[in-house]
């Protein structure tokens, strides 16, 4: 896995956009240049371009209203749309499964810690100030005259640096989910948490901002790293920043337990691995289940493996 990000210039970088995919987000691109509405691949999936990977995800946003954008796009690419509009977002579901997030490019405010955000309509500019980190807060215009990457906080910088930063000093604090996902980038691209944001970190855990934050949430946060390739590094990190106790305090990271969820299969959802997660408890591993609103099928697969005594591991 290539992890030095990559000075290509924009068209190339569009270049290497999957077929199937640069099909898809030049056809919604030439619908927004037809609205005159800008409209840019966004996120994670132009980090991964960067680095050399295939994004897993795909997202777009556009500056002003995407709704008109959305539907027409979803007849010219035969997709089914769900709307979001708490979040001023959709989802264009394809035929084949898979599926393409648009947005409307928006600024957030948090009314506490832990909330979710009250949205309004923004610029681009506006918009990358609400993301996580730097380098998530790329942007590849769809334009088919310019096609600029737009980097409005030095993302690219940070990951020439093999650094994780985070965009200010409240982000931990408006969402405390960022603090799982910080462990997760970091572990998964070899990335060092810049200092300041490393600082904000602490800070956030111990003023227990987690705590604010629903339990389904938080295990969505533990299915992610779960499902990561190599789980252990980010379950470390979460450890190591004091994390784990906002998932249960009874939870201890050993060398044993790395090794047993390391070794067991990668999936999605990460039913045997949550059970190696879970063995060191097999007693209370039904009430943590159900305290973190699992759903029942889920609860009963994970239950079962844990029956078995070790999850199945690879050969």
């Amino acid at each position: 896995m290539s992890s030095s990000a990559s000075g290509e210039n924009p068209p190339a970088l569009f270049s290497r956009v999957p077929d199937l995919w640069r099909e898809r987000l030049t056809r919604l691109g030439g619908i927004a240049a037809q609205n005159h509405l800008p409209a840019a691949a966004v996120g994670g999936c132009v980090r991964d371009l960067l680095l050399g990977l295939n994004p897993k995800d795909w997202d777009v946003v556009v500056e002003g209203r995407a709704a008109p954008l959305v539907h027409s796009a979803a007849k010219v690419l035969s997709a089914r749309v769900v709307e979001h509009p708490r979040f001023m977002t959709f989802t264009l579901h394809f035929q084949d499964g898979t599926h393409l997030d648009v947005a409307t490019a928006r600024a957030e405010t948090y009314s506490q810690s832990g909330a979710l955000p009250l949205v309004r309509r923004a610029t681009l500019a506006e918009d990358a100030r609400r993301r996580d980190f730097t380098s998530n807060a790329l942007y590849l215009s769809l334009s088919p005259e310019s096609g600029s990457l737009l980097d409005p906080t030095g993302g690219q910088a940070d990951m020439k640096a093999r650094l994780l930063r985070a965009l200010h000093d409240q982000s931990f604090i408006d969402d405390p989910t960022r603090l799982h996902r910080a462990a997760r980038y970091s572990s998964r691209y070899g990335w060092a948490v810049e200092e300041k944001t490393m600082g904000f970190i602490r800070e956030a855990v111990s003023e227990e901002r987690p705590r604010s934050v629903s339990l389904v949430r938080l295990r969505h946060e533990l299915f992610r790293i779960l499902e990561e390739e190599d789980p252990v590094p980010a379950l470390r990190s979460t450890w190591e920043w004091g994390l784990w106790k906002f998932w249960d305090a009874d939870w201890k990271l050993t060398d044993v337990l790395a090794q047993r969820v390391k070794s067991t299969p990668r999936e999605s959802p990460p039913v045997q691995r949550l059970a190696a997660f879970l063995s060191p408890h097999p007693i209370t591993a039904e009430a943590a289940l159900k305290r973190f609103s699992t759903p029942m099928d889920l609860r009963r697969r994970v239950l079962a493996f844990l029956a078995q005594g070790q999850p199945i591991e690879r050969a």
